[in-house]
């Protein structure tokens, strides 16, 4: 049975977990810059909403 050092690598369990802490802090940061990016980009949904908004200006403007 390997001793409590040899199954943590010589770390102890508030150095594990402050290690942890740091990957999810890390992984928190990624998702925040990637949230950024797609709330910057326009979604189609919108896109289709001022095709219709300008398809219909046009149409009214037509046949005026």
């Amino acid at each position: 049975m390997p001793s409590n050092s040899q199954s943590n690598n010589g770390l102890t369990q508030k150095e594990m977990l402050l290690m942890v802490l740091e990957g999810q802090d890390k992984l928190n940061e990624r998702i925040d810059s990637l949230h950024e990016k797609v709330n910057a980009k326009i979604s189609r949904q919108e896109l289709a909403g001022w095709v219709v908004i300008v398809g219909t200006l046009s149409a009214i403007m037509t046949q005026m």
